[in-house]
């Protein structure tokens, strides 16, 4: 089967044509970890459509549109639209979505290493109470292994002046 009509009144992921398309893009090389519908449907440029939203495993993720007629129109590439060429041979498709994701995968993870996170403002981290409870411990161990010193050297200094 080359084309994946999806049911747009009851699109869920559960739907045949959804489940092709996550074996389709396993096989392609790109791990589905999490599939989504949207339940409402959208309208852009006269279009009607719905999304299904597809998340992989480098935390990459493809939108694909999908029209009335139940024909993926459009596809986003992390936020981005991506130009299909085979737009009748999903399989295809799939390859080349697949391909742009492999070709923009380091541009990608750049992006996603350069964003910092906030923790939301009622957490709160426990680093600094750590950090000084460390230092604390640590200073305490200091002082212990310099006593200790201390009464080796103490024990050691009869030994040394009954042998002289």
């Amino acid at each position: 089967m080359k084309n994946l009509l999806f049911s747009f009144e009851d699109m869920s992921v559960k739907d045949k044509a959804a489940k092709q398309a996550m074996r389709y893009f396993s096989r392609a090389g790109a791990n589905v970890v999490q599939q989504d519908v949207t339940p409402s449907v959208k309208r852009s440029s006269g279009i009607s459509y719905r999304e299904m939203v597809l998340t992989f495993s480098d935390s990459q993720k493809i939108v694909m549109r999908v029209k009335q007629s139940g024909d993926i129109y459009q596809t986003l590439l992390n936020g981005k639209i991506i130009p299909i060429k085979n737009q009748d041979d999903h399989v295809a498709a799939i390859a080349e979505m697949v391909n742009a994701m492999e070709t923009g995968r380091t541009k990608f993870q750049k992006m996603m290493a350069a964003i910092s996170v906030k923790p939301p403002p009622g957490i709160r981290t426990a680093a600094p109470k750590v950090e000084v409870a460390l230092t604390e411990k640590r200073d305490t161990l200091k002082s212990a292994i310099a006593t200790v010193r201390e009464e080796i050297a103490a024990l050691a200094a009869p030994v040394s002046s009954e042998a002289a």
